[in-house]
């Protein structure tokens, strides 16, 4: 467990406070995380602690972009695991990518998929409803 820091101490300092090097080279935030994001309170507010090392170490993410895990990692903050990638480009990268099967077992390949919804589960859904 890390030491309580006074108030008023720097924001840096209470980030780097709560980061712990992986074997696998993430930074880990050992923080408070929101769906295994690490977040912090900066100025009254809540930012991840992913962006704002980003932002400290690499500048300023587009406007227009979000930053992808690499590592696949949510709680990671290293700098060298961070991408600033389009929406799409981050969805298609992320969980729903790495899925070969629905829940229901259906394959999740180009004739059976659209976006991220199994054709086959929605024809049966529609079905049942009809």
């Amino acid at each position: 467990m890390t030491a309580r820091l006074p108030a008023g101490t720097p924001v840096r300092d209470r980030l780097f406070n709560r980061l712990a090097v992986q074997p696998s080279g993430c930074v880990e935030w050992t923080g408070c995380k929101l769906r295994g994001y690490g977040r912090m309170t900066v100025d009254g507010k809540q930012v991840y602690t992913h962006r704002l090392m980003y932002e400290l170490f690499a500048g300023p993410i587009p406007g227009d972009m979000e930053l992808d895990h690499l590592c696949r990692n949510p709680a990671c903050a290293n700098v060298a695991h961070l991408e600033p990638v389009p929406h799409f480009t981050n969805m298609a990268r992320g969980r729903w990518a790495m899925k070969t099967h629905c829940p229901q077992g259906h394959p999740l390949d180009g004739r059976n998929s659209r976006e991220r919804y199994c054709k086959t589960c929605n024809r049966e859904r529609a079905g049942r409803r009809g």
